[in-house]
């Protein structure tokens, strides 16, 4: 058993975590953490309601330079902003392959975050876009990036008296597109067994920037391939080019097999996403028309 705090405020709910966020777990409609709590993989004392804050904490803005979501926003409306059409279309890919309809309407990109597995589809797109996240406390907030913010599966460096309220990342430049997939078992409403991000910045066809993220690098959590982009920038993006970064990008990784994939299989899958996303990418800075 388990008791559930319901604020009135959001200042009622940082006051509440300053006095007993040892022993709080934060939750908004649970899509996550309640099938946890029916396995008995958590146990907790006081869970913390959320999901009252849609008017404060769900929405998605431009603001100048930036991108806003607020941490209650959903999956759908994720998928049916306009602000995230064009060069941010990987997060309508993730969107489009996100559980179903009742799940989308529920999951929040918080939430995803805060789950810290190599199974949240959004961590690899907001990693792609270097990505970070506000934190607030009764003391103010705290801005730290995605990437230092998840510390290993299921753990991440937030305090005991905060919340993450948002999740802001700077608009891609021009000549500058992003794309995500995953694959799993089915085509929809499955848990991935490999997913990649990808963010291409191309200038006189060369490679000014990329950054490729994917739900396990060396860890079970989203990581970015650091070695793999190192070599990919400044190239002459080409066939050949990226032929030598899929084997740079096999090298670089470090998967464990499970009794869902072996790591051979997931590493070649990887190798075929990287060309494949990469390639679209370019295609769509170049106007290529896609079908």
């Amino acid at each position: 058993m388990f008791d559930v705090y319901i604020p009135s405020s959001l200042d009622d709910a940082l006051k509440f975590l300053s006095r007993e966020g040892h022993r709080v777990i934060i939750i908004s409609h649970g899509t996550d953490l309640l099938p946890r709590i029916r396995t008995g993989e958590l146990k907790p004392d006081v869970l913390l309601d959320l999901s009252g804050f849609d008017d404060l904490l769900r929405y998605i803005r431009e603001d100048g330079k930036y991108i806003r979501m607020g941490a209650l926003t959903t999956v759908t409306d994720i998928y049916e902003s306009p602000a995230l059409n064009g060069p941010l279309e990987a997060f309508k890919h993730a969107a489009r392959k996100f559980g179903g309809p009742q799940i989308r309407n529920m999951a929040t990109i918080g939430g995803n975050v805060g789950a810290a597995s190599s199974s949240e589809d959004f961590i690899p797109v907001l990693l792609a876009l270097n990505a970070k996240a506000k934190l607030t406390s009764v003391y103010g907030d705290r801005i730290s990036s995605i990437e230092r913010l998840i510390l290993d599966k299921r753990v991440i460096a937030r305090r005991n008296n905060e919340v993450i309220t948002e999740i802001f990342f700077k608009k891609p430049p021009e000549n500058a597109w992003t794309a995500f997939d995953k694959i799993g078992r089915r085509n929809a409403m499955f848990i991935a067994l490999v997913s990649m991000a990808v963010y291409l910045h191309v200038e006189n066809e060369r490679i000014k920037d990329v950054r490729i993220a994917l739900n396990r690098v060396k860890r079970k959590i989203p990581e970015r391939a650091y070695e793999t982009e190192k070599f990919l920038k400044g190239k002459i993006f080409a066939n050949e080019v990226l032929e030598e970064a899929k084997e740079i990008l096999e090298h670089e990784l470090e998967l464990t097999s499970d009794f869902r994939a072996s790591a051979e299989y997931r590493v070649k899958v990887q190798k075929v996403l990287l060309g494949r996303l990469l390639t679209y990418c370019y295609n769509k800075i170049k106007g290529v028309k896609i079908e």
